[in-house]
Formats: structure tokens, C-alpha cells, sequence
């Protein structure tokens, strides 16, 4: 482990991660992303102190990791979980400060374990998948926040609302509309031919 290097080999010292270098690079490898290095990181910085805190914590270290990094969460529940954490003799304020970056990662990666960080792989569908999902829920809870505050300033008078924001896509030259999931898992469309 590459301790005291940087903020990583610091943090996995202190949290006990003495795998962390060799997870970080073999899934770098694999094509994982800096920013899922970063959330890997960070969940295992959570699973860690919850083993070693003085008391019982209820819920799995990702649900828990969620909650109090979710976009889609409310203050309150959030509060809720990082008082938890805080009465089972977790250092919530620390911990969060131990929180790593995904500069963070690639600093780490380039410079203390010699990875190349440079894009050299194609994005394939996959991952793609990923990222559209992740951009589709974050501008859904951004949306739904945003009625939510108009509902509760009385500016919208409105029941209970579900927003549900999803994905579609055109090709303008076959004029066929996909949902982003059956385009990516499909990898082509109408223009292509078919079966």
C-alpha cells in the first residue's frame, strides 16, 4: 500500500484498505471509472468505520452510503442516519472528510501507482448504459425537488406528485424512437437492417 503518498494511501492507512491499491488499479484495468473508483473508496471508508464503532449500526454500509450521499434523499432522513452513525460512535464529520474525489483517484492512480488514467478504451454500450441512467435519475430528483419546493411555498396546488422523467431517442434518419435502454442493449436501430 502506497500509505502517506496521498490523501488515498493516507486515507486507506487509517481505515484499514490494505487491498485498496491493488482493487483500485486491477478495476481501473477493467474499465471501471474514476468516479466509481471514488465511490468504491468511499464506501469501503463507511464499511469500515461502522465496523469499528462502539455500538450497532442498523443497515447495510451501501444503503447507509446512499443515504447520506444521495441526490434524491431528504435532509431530514439524511440528518436522521448521520445522527445514527454519530450515536454509535461513528466520527461522521471525519469520515466524510476522508471522503475521496474522483481528481482525487486519478491523482492517486497516476502518480503513486504509475496508472495510466488516459482513456485508451472505447466507452462501450455498457458503460454507456451507465451513464445515462445515472444523468436520467439525477435530473429526475432535481425536478422533482424542484415541484416539491412549489407545492410546499404554495406556489403549485397540487396532491402528492410522482415525477417520472425517462429517456427516448430518435434516429433522425429512420425516424424510429427507442427508450435509451432498448437502444443501447439493442446496439442498433431500424437503420440498420434487423434480424
Amino acid at each position: 500500500m502506497s500509505e502517506g503518498c496521498c490523501k488515498v494511501g493516507r486515507v486507506a492507512a487509517r481505515y484499514d484498505l490494505a487491498d485498496l491499491d491493488d482493487t483500485l488499479a486491477r478495476r481501473h484495468g477493467a474499465g471501471d471509472g474514476l468516479r466509481d473508483l471514488a465511490e468504491l473508496t468511499n464506501r469501503r471508508i463507511l464499511a469500515d468505520a461502522i465496523t469499528g464503532a462502539d455500538a450497532v449500526v442498523v443497515g447495510d454500509a451501501d444503503a447507509l452510503y446512499e443515504t447520506i450521499t444521495g441526490d434524491d434523499v431528504s435532509a431530514g432522513r439524511r440528518a436522521e442516519v448521520r445522527a445514527q452513525l454519530s450515536n454509535a460512535g461513528v466520527d461522521v464529520l471525519g469520515m466524510e472528510g476522508d471522503f475521496v474525489s474522483h481528481q482525487t483517484i486519478r491523482s492517486h492512480l497516476r502518480e503513486c501507482l504509475g496508472v495510466d488514467t488516459s482513456r485508451s478504451s472505447p466507452l462501450g454500450r455498457e458503460r454507456a448504459a451507465g451513464t445515462v441512467e445515472w444523468a436520467r435519475s439525477r435530473s429526475e430528483a432535481v425536478i422533482e425537488r424542484t415541484v416539491e419546493r412549489l407545492r410546499e411555498s404554495d406556489e403549485l396546488a397540487t396532491g402528492p406528485l410522482d415525477v417520472t422523467h425517462t429517456v427516448r431517442i430518435t434516429c433522425e434518419d429512420c425516424g424510429q424512437t427507442y427508450r435509451q435502454e432498448e437502444l443501447l442493449a439493442e446496439g442498433r436501430c431500424a437503420c440498420s437492417g434487423g434480424d
